[in-house]
């Protein structure tokens, strides 16, 4: 096993970089929304970008970075088949409980948040 500091360093920016488009997601939605559905709907797309992405980096660098591709491609199926689960059932849990939820708001946001990984791999 190593540790890289630079591929730690990468990953924290992007989850910075997602954070910093959700909320200026969020602070559009203040602005544009004319109730509270609509802020807390950007919020909750933020974290539904927000939450598997960090599980994912919890379950894939759980014990650093290694030296075998057996383990990281192990920890990597593990890492997104839990990533997928928990985006199923946080969305499953917003359209089940939020009946007022504006899903403009929520998928916009959702989609703008995921889209600072992407921005991420363009800037470097």
């Amino acid at each position: 096993m190593f540790y890289s500091s630079q591929h730690f360093n990468g990953v924290k920016n992007i989850v910075k970089l997602q954070l910093l488009f959700g909320c200026i997601c969020i602070i559009f939605a203040i602005f544009m929304s004319k109730n509270a559905n609509g802020i807390l709907s950007a919020f909750l797309g933020m974290i539904l970008a927000l939450v598997p992405t960090l599980a994912y980096i919890k379950i894939a660098f759980a014990k650093g970075l290694v030296n075998y591709p057996s383990v990281i491609l192990a920890r990597h199926k593990k890492a997104m088949l839990l990533k997928f689960i928990l985006n199923f059932a946080l969305f499953a849990l917003v359209f089940i409980f939020y009946k007022k939820c504006n899903y403009f708001a929520l998928f916009g946001t959702y989609i703008v948040t995921l889209s600072g990984y992407w921005v991420s791999l363009i800037k470097k």
